[in-house]
């Protein structure tokens, strides 16, 4: 897709019409076709050879193989081919199979044309991060328009993105020296919360593992401010994240709550991980 702005959104007197399922399906089918007509899929699939017949790919040669290999892979029906198929997807089977290429996509570095014949391009080598870094670009500039908004993650999922001004918080999150507790924590709870369709469950969940994170780290000797790190403390350990008992306060509204203890606690780790890569003189 093009960077250029042309006249109305370089005026900001552009008003985008809201992005629907159809409409997300055509602009990835057009996504799709273009990574599929520039090879990034050629690892994947395999292709056909005047010289050499069908040439096996990761999934296999040929539709019938690929087919089989999503099959197996999403124990899901009537995926491929795109072209055919796309039309019947619902959402769910479409994110599915936008996170399943996105496992698959791959540039190819050695294009060749094999002129036989009129054969058409091939590749042998592949990158796989420069391909999945191109795909994920080009996905996310629709994925952003549609419904609440989505972005395909770098570990390949699709997941919501954050309220308007609560982005910054995702943007401070730094690296901590220590990965098994604090880092991997986090982006697993990141991950849960903001994934496409997380119930509540998932959501509790996510804010429980986040205030396991704010423990450890309470405990490692990094602290917020006595009261500030009391008043955090009292959310957690009586409202019904931890504990389940009586004396938890359990009659409040979830979705609303959920998402304020989430982005407190995540920007709290923020916080008190900057704080520890100070102690540790990073």
């Amino acid at each position: 897709m093009s960077d250029k702005k042309y006249y109305a959104a370089r005026k900001g007197i552009l008003k985008p019409e809201p992005v629907d399922l159809q409409l997300l399906k055509k602009v990835f089918l057009r996504i799709y076709r273009e990574f599929e007509d520039d090879l990034y899929f050629q690892e994947a699939t395999g292709y056909h050879c005047v010289d050499k017949g069908e040439v096996r790919g990761l999934w296999g040669r040929g539709d019938s193989d690929s087919e089989a290999f999503i099959y197996l892979e999403l124990g899901m029906d009537d995926i491929w081919p795109i072209e055919k198929n796309i039309e019947n997807y619902d959402e769910p089977t479409l994110f599915t199979v936008i996170e399943f290429l996105y496992d698959h996509v791959s540039e190819p570095i050695d294009k060749w044309y094999h002129r036989w014949d009129n054969c058409g391009w091939h590749s042998s080598k592949y990158d796989r991060e420069n391909g999945r870094a191109a795909y994920r670009k080009n996905l996310n500039e629709i994925l952003k328009d549609y419904d609440c908004g989505y972005q395909l993650s770098s570990d390949g999922e699709i997941l919501e993105i954050a309220p308007t001004g609560l982005e910054p918080i995702f943007e401070e999150i730094v690296q901590t020296d220590d990965p098994e507790n604090i880092d991997m924590r986090r982006q697993n709870a990141i991950s849960k919360y903001m994934r496409h369709h997380a119930t509540t469950s998932d959501k509790k969940d996510a804010i429980r593992e986040l205030a396991d994170v704010l423990e450890f780290l309470k405990k490692d000797g990094v602290r917020l401010p006595s009261k500030d790190e009391s008043d955090l403390f009292k959310i957690i350990n009586n409202f019904d994240i931890r504990h389940h008992n009586k004396s938890q306060h359990a009659e409040y509204d979830r979705e609303i709550w959920y998402e304020w203890m989430f982005y407190t606690f995540l920007s709290s780790i923020n916080v008190l991980s900057k704080l520890k890569g100070g102690e540790s003189g990073d």
